[in-house]
């Protein structure tokens, strides 16, 4: 729709998800601030919610009495701009979700301002009776609010304290007998601007008199301590560890008029940005660099729209290209988002980028606290930061004028978002967001997604190719490292086979060791072991709620846990089997636990570094640990596929693959692809510097493509090899798809529920037939439904239906079909949900 800024009614989508803006009357106080893009407090029903202002009418039904916008929340500019706001319609019809999904996903959270009801005792005499149940609730709830000396008590906190719901006809009556008044306010947003209290010495005093009322020595070194500070003024806090003085002191001074005490804004910033920036390196750009740099700036410079790949080996200098697209951006008056995979690879990012651009640097990731996220947020939509950096939402990030979007490692699957709605794509929405805003994007990677590849080889993206490795200052260029392939299953039958690491891999690592050079080890299995089992009677513990087997974990210090990877379920691990009683239980596989256990009696001298979801979880841990690592503080850096990423060590010589299988046979026709890339990205991690490089990958399946290709550092070969099968498949980058998702509590419904809904999207689909021809028509299809792979998780049985189609069809014209589908099949039922995922990247 178009989103025009004149009218006397203001469009407003609720951050909720509803299926259509809805029209408010404008106040004439409100009249300027309601602009398309500012988030305003509107009543929706018997609440009060957050919405943002789509456009503004002058049309509306006659006869229709329109409910006025409450407030306006953005005073000083809207909170989205209007490229912003455009791009969350757009994905609000692509990826088939309500737009104040998108806008809630678009918003810092905690910023939402709601209604809520707040009871009153009236002066009122008390004269209810208490002749039944009902009437002694309301009783009590007299009481209650009769102790809160006039103030207001919350409806949820009051039915809290009593321990039951008050029912709407009791307070009805309450009110009718002129006991209770019933008012609805608005809630405090959960996070807000941060502040801190500072003094200084007021103006016209001068702090070198000393008059008969400054006796006190605190006194005396308070004023001191400020007057030889700067512009006399120091915040609370650093005045009294300086002086010694107290907050008494403090109030003293500011009834004596000699101090003034006032409030100011303080931004909170992650850990990372607290270390200074290393100075950047002066680089002479390698022949392939130079020429992608100038089909980027020629490209920027002529104000084109225009998407390219830049398909560069690892090691071949994409950072670099990055760095420079990027300051040609902001020397041209624009702004600019990078994008990277990983909250892992966002502090190095960063400080890299940081060297570059000082402060003109913001971050913006999940991990960071709502404080930090909304100031960040905050001081980019006010153009403080000309640059966002950070994971798949950062996306969204509220610049305006952007000029340069990257996308590094765009070929990964993160850039996805799966839970919950907008279930949105970040590479195909950076590209949409540069197309509207007239800039250009930038997807790099060594590995690119096949989708990607296909659109660049059909023109769709502009191929930048960067086939070799690039010399860095003071040496030459870094050779592809030497890849070995271990066969387990052989190392298995010749009884070589210890443990998780075979001999040829233990050897390698001791060379380092010997050297002092640094291992990466990948094993993309995080605890101990996968499976617990009884060799007795066979049983393996299983999660509750999950149809999934229970991880072992040894966590240092405490009884080994089973725990569930997909609900956080966790148990102790038995000494006896639950089904047998049997003392007779083995722990199969190895996850990062026991390879770091492994390690340790193998390599007692080595210091190892275990970088998981277990050794990340707090706050800023990655930073710590890539940090560590970085230093040379270990010798050993183990971890699962986050270690893959991006990272760049220069004493790192050896990458191991632990098991290079993980993943490898899902039913997923991406599989392959996956195992390519991970193999290929982690392999990348050895020899960047001058010191050559090996990998040793682990598999009982050598000669599986993905390991094949792998060994020889050859994207084209797999690729070739990878995409006939999906063509004629149908299956993308030749096809589309949508997936849709049924779960809820009990499995018959669902499964009748997935029954019913398929049957009306398969309807839809002689219409969708319209204008193919005979080999588009055979690709479109509706798979299901059927159980999902991991048929249960969370307590909610699950099925998918997926919708096939060829490139042919529209993707506006799938989404409408699934929008009639769900619409003719109702409302599921009570506790069952419809989840659709368009252009999913898991199937499983």
């Amino acid at each position: 729709m178009p989103l025009s800024t004149t009218g006397a009614h203001a469009l407003v989508v609720p951050l909720s998800p509803v299926p259509q803006p809805y029209t408010y009357a404008v106040p004439p106080a409100l009249d300027a601030l309601a602009v398309p893009g500012a988030r305003v407090l509107v009543p929706f029903g018997r609440r009060t919610l957050t919405g943002v202002v789509v456009g503004r009418t002058g049309e509306v039904a006659e006869g229709v009495t329109l409910k006025p916008v409450a407030d306006v929340l953005d005073v000083d500019a809207p909170a989205l701009p209007a490229t912003l706001l455009r791009l969350t319609e757009w994905m609000a019809s692509y990826y088939a979700c309500s737009w104040g999904e998108v806008l809630r996903a678009a918003l810092p959270a905690g910023t939402e301002v709601e209604g809520m009801r707040v009871l009153y005792r009236t002066d009122a005499p008390a004269a209810w009776p208490s002749s039944s149940k009902r009437d002694a609730l309301g009783r009590d709830l007299l009481v209650l609010l009769g102790q809160r000396n006039g103030d207001g008590l919350p409806l949820k906190e009051a039915e809290a304290l009593l321990g039951t719901k008050l029912p709407p006809a009791l307070l009805r009556d309450l009110r009718a007998a002129g006991l209770l008044r019933i008012a609805e306010e608005a809630t405090d947003p959960r996070v807000r601007a941060k502040t801190a209290r500072w003094l200084r010495i007021r103006n016209g005093i001068d702090p070198g008199t000393a008059p008969d009322n400054l006796r006190g020595l605190r006194q005396q070194m308070l004023v001191a301590t400020l007057a030889a500070s700067t512009d006399r003024a120091l915040s609370q806090a650093d005045a009294l560890a300086a002086s010694g003085a107290s907050s008494q002191t403090v109030q003293r001074l500011v009834e004596l008029g000699w101090v003034e005490a006032y409030e100011v804004e303080v931004e909170r910033r992650p850990e990372a940005f607290d270390s200074a920036a290393p100075a950047p390196q002066r680089i002479a750009l390698h022949p392939a660099q130079r020429a992608a740099l100038e089909a980027i700036n020629g490209a920027l410079v002529a104000g084109k729209t225009e998407t390219f790949l830049l398909h560069g080996v690892t090691g071949s200098g994409k950072t670099e290209v990055y760095l420079r697209a990027l300051k040609a951006t902001l020397d041209a008056g624009r702004t600019g988002i990078v994008l990277v995979p990983e909250i892992a690879l966002t502090p190095q990012t960063v400080r890299r980028f940081r060297a570059h651009f000082g402060d003109d640097v913001a971050v913006l990731h999940s991990r960071m606290s709502p404080g930090e996220r909304y100031d960040a947020w905050r001081h980019l939509r006010a153009g403080r930061y000309r640059v966002a950096i950070g994971p798949r939402s950062a996306v969204l990030a509220p610049l305006e004028n952007v000029g340069l979007i990257v996308v590094d490692e765009e070929h990964e699957a993160s850039y996805k978002q799966f839970d919950p709605a907008p279930r949105y794509h970040a590479r195909d929405v950076a590209v949409m967001r540069a197309h509207l805003a007239g800039a250009v994007c930038v997807l790099g990677s060594a590995t690119p997604s096949a989708e990607s590849y296909t659109n660049a080889q059909r023109g769709k993206y502009t191929l930048l190719p960067m086939p070799e490795r690039v010399p860095v200052p003071g040496r030459a260029a870094a050779r592809l490292p030497e890849v070995r392939v271990v066969d387990l299953a052989r190392e298995q039958e010749i009884r070589r086979l210890r443990g998780a690491l075979s001999v040829q891999l233990q050897e390698a690592i001791q060379a380092r060791l010997d050297r002092k050079e640094q291992t990466i080890l990948l094993q993309n299995r995080r605890g101990y072991a996968p499976i617990l089992t009884c060799n007795a009677c066979g049983h393996t513990p299983e999660c509750p709620s999950c149809a999934v087997t229970l991880t072992l974990h040894r966590p240092p210090g405490l009884r080994p846990q089973l725990r569930c990877h997909y609900c956080g379920f966790t148990r102790a691990a038995p000494s006896a089997c639950d089904h047998c009683g049997q003392h007779d239980l083995a722990d199969l596989g190895a996850g990062t636990q026991r390879v770091e256990e492994e390690l340790a009696d193998l390599f007692p001298s080595a210091r190892v570094l275990r970088m998981d979801l277990d050794t990340t979880s707090k706050k800023d841990a990655h930073r710590k640990l890539l940090t560590a690592f970085g230093r040379g503080d270990a010798d050993i850096l183990l971890g699962t596929q986050m270690v893959a990423k991006g990272l760049d060590f220069p004493r790192v010589t050896l990458v191991g693959v632990v098991n290079a299988d993980t993943g490898m046979l899902l039913p997923d026709f991406r599989a392959a692809e996956r195992t390519f890339q991970l193999l290929a990205q982690v392999g990348g991690r050895a020899g960047r510097a001058e010191r050559p490089g090996e990998v040793v990958l682990q598999t009982r399946n050598p000669d599986h493509p993905a390991i094949q290709f792998a060994l020889a550092h050859d994207y084209d070969g797999f690729i070739r090899a990878d995409l006939p099968d999906r063509r004629f498949l149908g299956y993308p980058p030749f096809g589309r798809l949508v997936g849709i998702e049924f779960k809820g509590p009990n499995e018959a419904t669902v499964e009748k529920l997935a029954g019913r809904w398929t049957t009306q999207l398969t309807k839809r689909l002689p219409r969708l037939l319209s204008g193919l021809s005979e080999a588009d028509a055979q690709h479109l299809q509706v798979l299901g439904p059927t159980a999902a792979f991991i048929g249960r998780v969370k307590k909610q049985y699950r099925f998918h239906t997926i919708l096939k189609a060829p490139l042919a069809v529209s993707p506006y014209a799938l989404t409408a079909a699934v929008a009639e589908a769900d619409a003719a099949a109702g409302s599921p039922p009570k506790g069952c949900r419809v989840n659709v995922d368009v252009d999913p990247v898991g199937l499983y």
